[in-house]
This record gives structure tokens, sequence and C-alpha cells, in this order.
């Protein structure tokens, strides 16, 4: 007999906060967010492994807010950096919002340190655990990254530097990467929330080919990919 359990994405959470992607994945007490939580949702996820840590303060309020909401098991409350990739379950999907302060526009344009920033670092400990994970044969199938939209002017003196390293680096690990900044309030948020949203897809699955074999006419970007079915946009001329 098959467990449900293993027929799920196993996920693992970074920089998970109070647990916003795992809403989105598993819903909340099994209903959807879409839904304002009155519908079911179709869960196909299941989050094995999170982790959230925030150095500036003594007392971990997000991670005891995560704890409470979703429970101890499988939720890590330590620096990243002193995770082994050992430590951390293989999965199937990474999610993660990577500290966008060394990014943010609430800094003065001289402290875009970028990612070269105390914070803006730890996109690398994502990179680690990718390449860590493909190294032993169990590598890790899609990836989820939220950031804000000003990583793609970073750093002030070489814009877009930082992102293409991401991107480089990324697809150096053998990812697909698709990317779009998304305002919510164009899709019925009541705020202008600029982020960027990116998802690769690693060369060992079925979806890398198709990505691969449309990417350079625009399908996939337009109407194929992921961001075109949820996030439909039209273009002008």
């Amino acid at each position: 007999m098959v467990n449900n359990h293993d027929c799920k994405i196993r996920v693992v959470e970074l920089f998970a906060g109070v647990g916003g992607f795992r809403i989105g994945l598993e819903g909340w007490d099994g209903l959807s967010p879409l839904s304002g939580y009155h519908e079911i949702i179709k869960n196909d996820f299941d989050v094995v492994w999170s982790n959230q840590w925030e150095p500036s303060t003594k007392i971990q309020h997000a991670s005891k807010i995560y704890e409470a909401n979703f429970g101890k098991e499988g939720h890590s409350n330590a620096d990243i950096k002193t995770i082994s990739t050992a430590e951390i379950p293989d999965h199937d999907l990474l999610v993660g919002g990577f500290p966008c302060q060394d990014y943010s526009i609430a800094n003065h344009a001289s402290q875009f340190t970028g990612i070269k920033g105390k914070k803006g670092s730890l996109w690398w400990e994502i990179h680690r655990i990718l390449k860590d994970k493909s190294k032993v044969g169990t590598p890790v199938k899609y990836v989820v990254l939220e950031n804000v939209d000003r990583i793609l002017g970073t750093p002030i003196d070489r814009k877009g530097h930082d992102f293409a390293t991401i991107l480089a680096s990324l697809s150096d690990l053998g990812y697909a990467v698709e990317w779009r900044v998304i305002n919510a309030a164009d899709y019925g948020m009541p705020q202008k929330r600029r982020r960027l949203f990116m998802i690769g897809y690693h060369h060992s699955t079925p979806i890398f080919e198709k990505v691969k074999s449309t990417f350079t006419c625009g399908k996939w970007l337009a109407h194929n990919g992921v961001f075109a079915k949820a996030f439909p946009a039209t273009t002008r001329g």
C-alpha cells in the first residue's frame, strides 16, 4: 500500500518567517487561502523541514509563531550557516524568501551591499544546499524563491550584477529558471507590493526539456509557463 505522505512533493522552507510559503502550499487547516479559507485545498505538498533564524533579535518571535502554527517537528531555529546539508532531509522543492535588507529600497543607495552584504550573502546558503544535494545524488528538483524587485538593480555601481550572478549560479547547478516581478495590486490585493519570484527546474525533471524547447521562441514565458498561467499578462504592440 502506498502512503499518501510518500506521494506528495517534499518541501523544505528556508527563511520561513511565520510560514507564508507553507500557507500557500499546504493551506490552513486543510483550507485554501485563495478561497478565503472556505474551500478545501488540493494539497500536493508536505513541508518536511523548515528553518527560521533572525540574528538581530534575542527573542525569535517569527520562529515562535511558526512553531505555534505548525508545531516544532521538523522546524529549525538555528543559523542556516551552522547547519550541514546532511542534516536537511532530502526534498523535491526548496522554497524561500531569502533576506532582502541588502537589496531593499528602504536603505539609502549607499547601503545597497547586495549579494555581498551580511544578509544578502545568505543566497549562497541556498546555493550550497542545492549543490550538496546534487553531489550526493539527491538533487532538489524544483526551486521557488522570492525577493524585493530592487534586487534587479544592485549593486548600485553595477546594476543587475547580483541578479545575474544568482541566475548564472543556478544555471551552473543545472537549473532552467523563469522569473517575473509581480505586483500584488494587479491581481486583486489591496496594496502595491512588487516582488520578484523565481522558479527553477532541475535538468533531471521532464519539465526542464519543455522549458528548454519553448523558451527561445517566447512560448514558455507568454503562454506555457507557470507564471504565464498563474499570473496572465498581456503586452502591447
